[in-house]
């Protein structure tokens, strides 16, 4: 009797275990299945997210041309002020009380007044044309601002769905005990295989974006070959602008670092230098894409010591300096101080920022993002 009592009791014990243990592997088995649909949601969105920042660089690429058009035509427009200003400098210009004294007659003062008047309207025509001119290149700015900032949240959604992606298989594994990872070691190992996919995925996107054109590249490595990169020979006018430049520019004079991050939105801080001048032998030469370095050239050197720097040739970098912003295009490299400069700015950059001679910009802080 007292045998048969304790199998009693032992059959109820296992009785009441059985079902224990089945509602942990339902749990178990409930939080893989969440976590399988969790992943696959993740997969569509971070495709949809990967698309969507594709897309975006082809209107980057257009609207970065817009800017780039536009840009030429207000600095055309610029210079032509700039020309008739001088004149008007040097002559003294044309004033009513100018155009009265200098009247011998009525006739000649009714034809004064006209030629008066008419110059009057040119002026006036003018200014009334360069205002639309640099309208047309802030609106173009602020579409590819606009743009670029969307890509960059797309592609850092895109990140950041990659990292939820180890997160699910991480949370998944918790739920299971050893022995219930083992028994579904299948379906962890497809979570975990599609997370390293994402991973991989992502990667991939990065590498693509820095990819170069190959004629590019092909360019870049023949310059090198025969050392007639423009930025290459201007090391010595780069330094001796550095002296120069730190004290009378608005950026830092520090050559510690290159640049670092000062945002979300890809936007760097780097100090920088100029060169294209004929003291330093670098108005004329060629880039190291087969570009000549011209007065007006918007063009930039990358340094040498940056990773991958032969993928940025072809590209084109936003620079904003002192409130002016312009968009020109990587198609140089050289040393820029072992790396200790971010870019190296040729005559029709540094212009268009302000400076009027590569000594008068030196090295200064700007910021700046590759497009």
């Amino acid at each position: 009797m007292l045998l048969a009592g304790v199998l009693s009791a032992g059959s109820l014990t296992f009785a009441c275990a059985a079902p224990a243990y089945a509602d942990e592997v339902s749990d178990a088995q409930n939080a893989l299945s969440a976590a399988e649909a969790r992943m696959s949601q993740i997969a569509s969105e971070h495709e949809a997210l990967v698309k969507q920042a594709e897309e975006l660089q082809q209107q980057i690429d257009e609207a970065t041309q817009g800017v780039m058009d536009a840009q030429a035509a207000a600095q055309t427009g610029r210079n032509k002020l700039g020309i008739y200003a001088t004149q008007e400098y040097k002559t003294g210009g044309i004033s009513l009380i100018k155009v009265l004294l200098e009247s011998q007659s009525i006739s000649d003062l009714v034809n004064n007044m006209q030629y008066f008047d008419a110059i009057q309207e040119d002026q006036a025509r003018q200014i009334a044309e360069q205002k639309q001119l640099e309208a047309t290149l802030n609106d173009a700015l602020d579409d590819l601002n606009k743009k670029k900032d969307e890509q960059v949240k797309a592609i850092s959604d895109a990140e950041a769905k990659q990292t939820e992606a180890q997160q699910v298989v991480a949370q998944a594994t918790a739920h299971l005990s050893d022995a219930q990872a083992a028994a579904e070691a299948a379906r962890l190992a497809e979570l975990q295989k599609q997370a390293e996919a994402l991973k991989a995925q992502q990667e991939a996107q990065s590498q693509t974006e820095q990819a170069p054109a190959e004629e590019s590249k092909g360019a870049a490595e023949k310059a090198e070959e025969s050392g007639n990169g423009a930025a290459s020979n201007s090391g010595n006018q780069s330094s001796s602008g550095s002296s120069s430049g730190s004290s009378n520019s608005n950026g830092s004079g520090s050559n510690s670092s290159n640049s670092s991050n000062t945002s979300t939105s890809g936007w760097q801080s780097g100090v920088v230098s100029a060169y294209g001048s004929t003291s330093d032998g670098t108005l004329g030469a060629h880039t190291a894409t087969g570009a000549i370095v011209s007065e007006s050239s918007m063009g930039v050197a990358v340094p040498m010591s940056m990773p991958n720097y032969r993928s940025y040739f072809g590209r084109s970098v936003e620079i904003s300096y002192g409130g002016r912003t312009v968009v020109a295009v990587v198609n140089d490299c050289g040393g820029l101080g072992g790396g200790s400069r971010a870019l190296d700015l040729q005559p029709g950059v540094w212009k268009a920022l302000g400076a009027s001679s590569c000594f008068d910009w030196g090295v200064r802080t700007v910021s700046y993002r590759f497009l």
